[in-house]
């Protein structure tokens, strides 16, 4: 992967939003309490729609053949990066967030709850869009892991909207808005995340699809064209969606 990158605003947008972490115990139950009481206002609940693609996990070589199929289609520049080169760097990522550290307190627990279980149960593809802009597409084993996803970040929207990690004498610190965002996936999930470091800021979108086992997520760092970078991230997911369908 380009290491030009800006990590640390990816890093910390990617523990926002993108990693799925999960948010604190207290925030899993709240979500969960949520749930039951909706579910039991409502005699007649709607079905949960089954998801065209992801019923089960896809392999390293489905999800580099969808990101191939849809570099080639659209005429992308980016590099590809399979399972096997972003391996290494996945297995380091709990290492390195035991040398930061998340204020306040309960947004701590986002950065490391069940994340060697995502790590390891995990197939990956990622496609480099810029030296900052990338689309990744990550399937699971057990599409409860995405479930517990998407009610954690709706929950750290509550909790931990704005936060501080400071790692090797810097401190950043983010704060994030939703987005009204729109995909072809079951559950898309927007959101704005803008990283201030000794008074330089970057603002990362992310756009995140999410269908059975499987998330494909766009982020775009510091677009000239927010809305037109929206809709070209839409456009991408929805096209590595139909891909994976077929």
């Amino acid at each position: 992967m380009n290491k030009s990158m800006k990590a640390g605003a990816l890093l910390i947008a990617g523990v926002f939003a993108l990693s799925g972490c999960g948010g604190s115990g207290d925030s899993a139950e709240a979500a969960a309490d949520s749930s039951a009481t909706a579910e039991a206002a409502s005699p007649t609940p709607t079905p949960t729609p089954t998801p065209a693609v992801g019923r089960e996990q896809y392999t390293p070589d489905e999800l580099e053949a969808a990101l191939t199929a849809v570099k080639e289609d659209q005429g992308l520049p980016g590099q590809i990066a399979n399972d096997a080169a972003v391996r290494p760097e996945l297995e380091g990522v709990e290492g390195a967030l035991d040398t930061i550290t998340i204020t306040p307190e309960e947004c701590s627990d986002l950065a490391s709850a069940n994340l060697g279980e995502k790590i390891d149960s995990s197939t990956v593809a990622i496609m480099q869009l810029s030296a900052t802009d990338a689309l990744t597409v990550i399937s699971f084993e057990d599409a409860e892991l995405i479930d517990e996803q998407v009610a954690n970040n709706d929950q750290q929207m509550v909790d931990c909207s704005t936060f501080q990690m400071e790692t090797q004498g810097q401190v950043f610190t983010a704060s994030a808005e939703e987005v009204d965002a729109s995909t072809d996936a079951v559950t898309t999930q927007a959101y704005s995340v803008t990283i201030d470091m000794a008074g330089q800021q970057t603002t990362t979108l992310q756009i995140s699809g999410f269908a059975g086992t499987t998330n494909i997520t766009v982020s775009m760092s510091d677009p000239v064209d927010p809305a037109g970078a929206q809709a070209e991230a839409e456009k991408l997911i929805d096209a590595v969606l139909a891909e994976l369908e077929e």
